[in-house]
């Protein structure tokens, strides 16, 4: 059995042997072995809170059965050359309905892909999650696009494709997913992961781990490009004051470089003015009040 990349083998499973660094995922260019790989797929896994992923055949029946395909990335398993990815792949194929990426969608929240650009995410506060996105946008800020679907449900625009893929920051191998601070996201991401703090601090995101945001990468080469659009705010209003150390972390870091004070006063500017959220307002008020003294 081999981990491919579109069509070029990358990791050869049964002999614990990393055959194209340059195209294996992250955490396999660090750490080649069965341990990694069996978290790195892991990693893709629905969670079992995802009602519409809920099944009752084993994983590792599954992941045969299905190649491990999904629509974030182009790599898949098997153990002939008998197929091509462009003859399986779900970004060129239609999956029973999707059914088999949806197997392979990552989070808590019940996810369903709809199409291969589209991914409907259900829940409660999907109003809050439409107007982060705006927000974010409106700021010339790299952000899914989210849009209303029906009651309790948005879609959400899938920025990947069959050549540009993401990589989860915690399994990238960049830096450990389970002890990172704001530094790491400054070192590794510069000015866009300066827009992801800031960002999470004026909406009160409380839930921003290393496995919602990372790299986009080139699916034929493996290159990594930039850091990923953002997306999930499902979280955004954890926090509501003014007091609380998401605000307080930005409002330093924007005063410790030029820049990102620059960057922070037009950005709360335009959420200030711009938002009927009364927390997202009076947060962006807030930071302005604090770069502007």
């Amino acid at each position: 059995m081999k981990l491919y990349l579109k069509n070029t083998p990358v990791y050869d499973i049964d002999n614990n042997n990393l055959l194209d660094k340059q195209r294996a995922p992250g955490i396999l260019q660090k750490h080649p072995s069965n341990e990694t790989f069996s978290n790195w797929l892991h990693s893709r896994y629905s969670s079992n809170t995802n009602a519409f992923a809920r099944i009752s055949l084993s994983r590792e029946v599954l992941d045969k059965e299905t190649h491990i395909f999904n629509l974030s990335d182009c790599y898949w398993i098997a153990d002939d050359n008998t197929i091509s990815f462009e003859n399986a792949s779900p970004y060129l194929n239609n999956h029973k309905d999707y059914t088999i990426p949806t197997f392979y969608t990552n989070g808590y929240l019940t996810k369903r892909w709809i199409s291969s650009t589209q991914l409907l995410k259900c829940g409660t506060n999907i109003e809050i999650e439409i107007e982060c996105s705006r927000l974010t946008r409106l700021c010339h800020i790299p952000c899914a696009k989210v849009t209303h679907y029906a009651k309790n449900a948005i879609v959400i625009e899938n920025f990947t494709s069959k050549d540009v893929m993401f990589e989860a920051a915690d399994v990238s191998g960049r830096f450990n997913p389970d002890n990172f601070n704001e530094a790491d996201i400054l070192h590794l991401f510069h000015l866009k992961g300066f827009h992801m703090i800031l960002t999470d601090a004026i909406f009160g995101n409380g839930d921003r781990h290393a496995g919602n945001f990372g790299y986009l990468r080139d699916a034929n080469t493996g290159e990594y490009l930039s850091m990923a659009p953002l997306y999930d705010f499902d979280h955004a209003l954890d926090a509501k004051g003014t007091t609380d150390n998401l605000l307080l972390d930005a409002i330093n870091i924007s005063k410790s470089n030029k820049q990102y004070k620059e960057e922070a006063i037009r950005i709360s500017t335009i959420i200030a003015n711009n938002t009927s959220n009364e927390v997202f307002r009076k947060r962006a008020s807030c930071i302005l009040k604090q770069l502007k003294e």
